[in-house]
């Protein structure tokens, strides 16, 4: 019947063992380097669900460790499965947490597994719905009827099967009600159910088929000849133990709360706060609209009346949700049209690179593992870990603390940076093997037939930041000296150069001017370098006595302040030890005094409201921030500094793009703004008009106005370098035209 209103009733252990296996290949990890891939399965799953089957309530059911009444009556019951490897249990937290966000109900129950769970759901579950049960588990055929189906991932999560109860006739030979009679006779190897010995799924069916059901067969035993009679005889009692052990149990002491249950009930910007957090910016823009989002964000606006924001020069900056939204808006076809457009690679030079990358990382990977007595999977945390705190047995004190184990993310294990060289090893070969793996070796497979790749766009609505994929050109190192040669691999085509826009700086600006500080904003207005001028100040010399090792570590301290950097990931970036490290982040806050007020009153800010927000007042929500426990809350306190100074600068870039791209046309038709990356824009054209195309995008970058097109007002000037070259990693400075 058309107009049911339907039920969603997921078995989450089964979902996730299914997403662990279907993406156990494809090495998925968070930013922080956690494993990831069963996560991802999930929630693709998830969106799946909520793409396809439309749900109106929803419900998820997880098992719990203790013993069921199934290993009571039965001591061997599943005692013959594998242990699946920790990756996946590791993963589980992630997937309640997902759930949670979605504001889905869970339901445990000592005692009782998830498909029994699901089975007493489904009965309580009112006959005027719909009810579809998402699980990669058939012992859910049983329930199956006129009004319940099941929803089953086939060939990992790339095709889906609906179980009606002709599709299971069809598919197994059997009437849904007959299922448990089926693994009474045949038992179940994956839960050491016995059924009768001897008895497999062909005569099982064809007992059921002629006699009904393992009732029906009993009582017709007499005319059950042969070695099948025997059989059926002498295992009585375990066919039908087996048959016990099989039957979901419908009476676990739960409640189906329809109310809680309802699909939409959740935020979406939460949910796509906590993809971009977990790394899945690809599936941000999948996630359906819960009534608890802010949505078009009318708690900027009072009767109409938008909020403004007072900048360093005094003067006022339109902003809120209509300026946020119209931005968005009016940058989107200028997206479509940088994808289209596509970039030209050069082939033979990925080949070339991927050989030697190749070649790097069997070195990196032989001068790891001779410190080990056995070789182990290093990309596998659970393994890594195991090498790093057992086999090296190497000082944990302060690491973050996992259920099975310590974390061996980037940020964990630049703490330890200093503790054994084989650190400087695993980090070098994440390094590249992720580069390794997301360009090198991924670049050629998507260049069309003209040579020319084609990533795709996302906006984050939440934090102003674009994504991209397919290729995701976002990760590739700014200031590695890999990072350059791959940029090399993106080329002009003839009679074309490559121009290059980039930000000078533009978060330093940004945090300079919202924080208000006085000596940060003196070096930007007087033209002063400041990565020069901040290891001057906080070494006490003159900036001409600065040496290169003083200049760069002054730089990784001025970025790394936007991120949160710690002790540990300072001198893990420097030749600092732990203690120089803390010792110069304090003396960069005597330095920049304002900049730690700012920090702490952004943190204030987001604990007190549940938000931060941008200058243009792009709204972040951050129930994190209120978290009872310490790594969320620390890394929502991170995030939380973070954000209105990325999303900033990124609302800047944005602006920037759509005023160069409806000028563009005008001065140079033949040019093309290509690709958006970081803070740098990339365009392709003709080599006659470079110097005018030069012109026309520094200003667009260098003079930026609010979405509504009033001036800025930035206590701060914006500045811009532009270079072009035959090739993105090849540049040199552009003259503008007069």
């Amino acid at each position: 019947m058309p107009n049911r209103r339907k039920l969603v009733l997921i078995d989450g252990n089964s979902l996730i063992h299914r997403a662990f296996h279907a993406f156990a290949q494809a090495g998925l990890t968070t930013p922080e380097g956690q494993p990831s891939g069963a996560v991802y399965g999930f929630a693709s799953m998830l969106l799946n669900i909520f793409t396809k089957l439309k749900p109106d309530y929803i419900a998820v059911a997880f098992d719990t460790k203790a013993p069921t009444f199934r290993h009571k009556e039965y001591e061997e019951y599943k005692a013959t499965r594998i242990a699946a490897p920790q990756e996946l249990y590791d993963q589980i937290p992630a997937i309640q947490k997902l759930v949670d966000t979605f504001n889905i109900p869970m339901f445990l129950k000592d005692g009782f597994e998830a498909d029994d769970i699901i089975g007493t759901l489904s009965k309580q579950a009112p006959a005027t719905l719909d009810t579809y049960i998402a699980t990669g588990d058939m012992d859910a055929l049983q329930l199956v009827d006129k009004d319940t189906f099941v929803y089953a991932p086939r060939k990992g999560f790339s095709d889906i099967f609906i179980y009606t109860p002709a599709e299971v006739k069809k598919a197994k030979g059997l009437h849904p009600d007959q299922w448990v009679d089926f693994k009474g006779l045949r038992g179940d190897p994956s839960d050491n159910i016995p059924g009768v010995p001897g008895i497999g799924e062909i005569t099982a069916t064809k007992l059921l088929t002629q006699y009904g059901s393992m009732e029906g067969v009993y009582k017709n035993i007499d005319k059950i000849s042969g070695r099948t009679g025997e059989l059926l005889r002498q295992y009585k009692e375990q066919a039908f133990k087996s048959q016990r052990l099989a039957t979901l149990h419908c009476t676990v002491p739960i409640k189906l709360d329809l109310k809680k249950a309802e699909a939409v009930e959740f935020d979406t910007n939460k949910v796509r706060d906590l993809f971009y957090a977990l790394g899945f910016k690809s599936l941000m823009d999948k996630v359906p609209k819960g009534t608890l989002t802010s949505g078009a964000q009318q708690s900027f606006f009072k009767q109409g009346q938008p909020k403004f924001v007072k900048t360093g020069a005094g003067q006022k900056v339109p902003s809120g949700a209509e300026g946020i939204k119209k931005l968005d808006a009016r940058l989107e076809p200028v997206l479509r049209k940088m994808e289209r457009a596509g970039i030209l690679v050069d082939l033979k030079l990925l080949h070339t690179l991927n050989e030697q990358i190749s070649a790097r990382l069997k070195k990196l990977k032989s001068n790891i593992l001779k410190y080990s007595k056995k070789e182990f999977n290093i990309s596998s945390p659970q393994q890594l870990a195991d090498f790093l705190f057992k086999t090296l047995k190497l000082p944990a004190q302060g690491l973050t603390k996992t259920k099975q184990g310590y974390s061996t993310a980037v940020s964990e294990l630049e703490k330890i940076y200093q503790e054994h060289p084989v650190i400087k090893h695993i980090l070098e070969y994440r390094q590249l093997e992720k580069l390794r793996n997301t360009y090198l070796e991924t670049l050629p497979k998507l260049a069309d037939k003209n040579g020319r790749v084609h990533t795709t766009y996302a906006q984050d609505t939440s934090t102003g930041r674009l994504s991209s994929k397919e290729p995701n050109l976002q990760n590739i190192p700014i200031r590695s000296d890999l990072g350059a040669e791959i940029r090399k691999a993106f080329i002009a085509p003839k009679g074309f150069r490559i121009l290059a826009a980039d930000y000078s700086q533009i978060e330093l600006r940004v945090v300079a001017a919202l924080a208000h500080d006085r000596n940060m904003l003196e070096i930007f207005k007087k033209g002063k370098d400041i990565h020069t001028a901040t290891a001057a100040e906080v070494n006490n010399v003159s900036p001409k006595k600065v040496t290169p090792d003083m200049r760069r570590n002054a730089k990784v301290i001025n970025f790394g302040i936007i991120y949160g950097v710690s002790p540990w990931g300072l001198a893990a970036r420097t030749n600092m030890s732990v203690a120089q490290a803390r010792r110069y982040i304090n003396k960069y806050f005597e330095l920049y005094p304002k900049i730690r007020e700012y920090m702490d009153a952004v943190v204030a800010f987001a604990v007190a409201t549940g938000y931060v927000e941008t200058l243009f007042g792009r709204r972040r929500h951050m129930p994190e921030i209120k978290s009872r426990i310490p790594a969320v809350r620390n890394a929502a306190a991170r995030a939380a500094i973070n954000m209105p100074i990325q999303g900033t600068a990124a609302d800047i870039m944005k602006i920037a793009m759509v005023d160069i791209a409806k000028a563009l046309p005008k001065v140079s038709p033949k040019s093309r703004m290509l690709l958006q990356v970081h803070d740098e824009l990339v365009f392709e054209v003709p080599t006659k008009d470079i110097k005018k195309v030069a012109r026309l995008v520094r200003d667009g970058m260098e003079n930026p106005t609010s979405p509504d097109g009033a001036p800025l007002g930035l206590d701060v000037p914006i500045t811009a370098k532009v270079e072009s070259g035959p090739n993105w990693g090849e540049t040199r400075a552009t003259q503008s035209s007069p």
